[in-house]
């Protein structure tokens, strides 16, 4: 076995961590500093945010790739596969890469004595790969909360941002926004400057009280997005500041990302890419040229129209639901899994008065929340026809492909689920940025 081979059973080895226990970086810090703490010696973007924060680390890619740079991007979670979790301008990284720097992980665990986690290990694969591969920038997406994600062992970030603060994952980050908010506000670091979108009061009191003394840029306050009406494409027009040339700046963009809340993630990116030196014409250009998969992204299947989106939190669930009204739509064809732990009886009673056949698949997880308990809580609230699966994605997708009205079908809820419906379309790979000169 060659050392790629090892370390790519060594990964797949590792379980995912399961919501129960602690977390410290003091594990992942102590393999790091063994391998000469790679997290640090690449400028970085560090994102942060219930909802939205994979749109923006998206966007700021693109805009960087715009600008020439060499960029490396680190998300959590994937939609299909693994490789998903590292980028290399705009690709998804190789088997190889993958398995090489597993091994050079692994190795230095055993040094440090310690087992790190599947997230705490894909990140410092992210970290040492990226450092080697000689990029110039690497954009960083917290995988939860903040304070103690692995991804938070970087000392310096060249910026900050939290894009959006709801409600998800209570058991772990608290019952509350503010208590939400503190742990995302763990990623601001003393002389990084912090970019933050709309947020609730309560969300908003805590971060702006742990941003005291770091430059602060809010949206709504320093810059701003609005939609401009037209037909077919999304057109905005976002005003901030030039922060190079020091004076007020506007430019007008085009985003291939639906949604009008992607007007503001962009926004979000553009101002990250200001702060940073980007020129307003490379984050016009990066914005209009990025692309991320599963988040009303629509696919061609054998005729039909199919609508996937990874709503898998209520923020998430209103954001489709301003879709579905900017575009007029009613009593959709919807397939729907979710995972033990959302707020799921609030997910369903949002959705309700859009859906008029419920499709019910179990995600690929085995914190699948039982489909029965869906069911009921469906008809509970109207008469509606209520088809369940459980893990026969097959039977699914060919009855969406012959039974969903007027050719367009929704698939919503559970990334687990949807990246594995996703992956059985066969959709060609599509890089998420392109970098000018390659």
């Amino acid at each position: 076995m060659n050392k790629a081979d090892f370390g790519r059973a060594y990964l797949s080895g590792l379980r995912p961590w399961n919501g129960r226990g602690g977390f410290s970086l003091h594990e992942l810090q102590e393999v790091l500093k063994r391998l000469d703490d790679p997290q640090d010696k690449v400028p970085t973007l560090h994102i942060a945010g219930t909802n939205g924060k994979g749109s923006v680390s998206a966007a700021i890619a693109s805009i960087l790739g715009q600008a020439g740079y060499r960029v490396g991007m680190n998300i959590s979670p994937h939609l299909e596969k693994i490789n998903e979790r590292i980028y290399i301008d705009g690709y998804q990284c190789s088997d190889d890469f993958l398995g090489e720097y597993a091994y050079e992980i692994k190795q230095a665990s055993n040094r440090a004595l310690v087992d790190l986690s599947f997230h705490e290990a894909i990140t410092a694969i992210a970290f040492l790969g990226l450092k080697e591969t000689g990029v110039d920038w690497t954009v960083l997406e917290v995988g939860l909360g903040g304070r103690l994600d692995a991804s938070n062992v970087i000392s310096r970030p060249a910026a900050t941002a939290i894009v959006t603060i709801s409600y998800d994952h209570q058991n772990i980050l608290g019952d509350t926004l503010g208590e939400i908010a503190a742990e995302k506000a763990g990623i601001i670091k003393p002389g990084s400057p912090l970019v933050t979108g709309i947020l609730p009061k309560e969300a908003d009191i805590v971060i702006s009280k742990k941003a005291s003394g770091v430059p602060h840029y809010k949206f709504g306050r320093d810059f701003d997005a609005r939609v401009i009406p037209s037909e077919g494409a999304q057109r905005f027009e976002y005003w901030g500041k030039d922060f190079i040339a020091g004076k007020n700046l506007s430019f007008e963009y085009i985003s291939q990302l639906p949604g009008v809340h992607q007007g503001h993630n962009l926004a979000i990116a553009a101002t990250l890419a200001l702060l940073v030196g980007c020129s307003p014409e490379v984050c016009k250009r990066g914005v209009e040229g990025a692309f991320w998969p599963g988040r009303l992204e629509c696919v061609k299947f054998e005729g039909l129209e199919i609508v996937m989106d990874c709503a898998h939190n209520i923020g998430g669930i209103n954001a489709l639901i301003s879709f579905l009204e900017s575009t007029g739509m009613r009593e959709i064809d919807l397939t729907f899994g979710v995972l033990e732990g959302k707020n799921w009886k609030e997910m369903i009673k949002a959705l309700s008065p859009y859906v008029r056949t419920w499709r019910l698949l179990l995600p690929d997880s085995e914190r699948a929340l039982p489909q029965e308990q869906l069911r009921q809580e469906i008809l509970s609230g109207t008469e509606v026809r209520v088809e369940c699966y459980g893990s026969d994605y097959e039977r699914c997708l060919r009855e969406i492909s012959s039974q969903a009205e007027a050719g367009k079908a929704f698939v919503t809820g559970s990334m687990y689920m949807v990246g594995k419906l996703r992956s059985m379309l066969s959709l060609p790979e599509r890089p998420l940025w392109t970098r000018v000169n390659q």
